[in-house]
């Protein structure tokens, strides 16, 4: 048997609150170990030093005295969250959210003509054909600066 478990069993092998078996282990546990031999010992004066206090036994009305006088404890966060009106509250804010966001949605952007739609539309179709063809860009200015230069026409 290891030293730690009998060190935790010492007060009920003390006190003869073990079955026979294990209060066998432990005995023969302690006339080969020192430090639990010590640790019983110490049990024992001690049990010696609170023998003499005298053991008082509380009235039989003390509750009935002190449970008026406590204060109740508060319960869980949510407990008390949903005892309050703030449930309500909240469901009411989130369903005037999700109607105000249906009805801005079913109008459609708001303050945007359909031309700024489509110029924002085209500009993010020109921002993704110049991140997969960098050059098209290019490309497409010189020939627009070539037409205004005259560059290229007969004369």
């Amino acid at each position: 048997m290891r030293c730690e478990h009998v060190v935790n069993r010492l007060t009920e092998y003390q006190l003869g609150m073990l079955d026979e078996a294990e209060s066998a282990e432990i005995a023969a546990h302690l006339e080969t170990c020192a430090d639990c031999r010590a640790e019983l010992q110490a049990l024992e004066r001690l049990d010696a030093l609170v023998a003499p206090a005298e053991q008082v036994k509380a009235p039989d009305d003390l509750w009935d005295g002190v449970e008026p006088r406590l204060r109740p404890r508060r319960g869980s966060w949510w407990r008390i969250w949903l005892a309050s009106p703030r449930p309500a509250l909240a469901l009411a804010a989130a369903m005037l959210l999700a109607a105000a966001g249906l009805w801005l949605g079913l109008r459609g952007p708001v303050g945007r003509s359909s031309a700024e739609v489509l110029a924002s539309d085209y500009q993010q179709q020109q921002i993704v054909a110049q991140w997969s063809q960098p050059l098209a860009d290019d490309a497409a200015l010189g020939m627009m600066f070539a037409g205004l230069n005259g560059v290229g026409e007969e004369r």
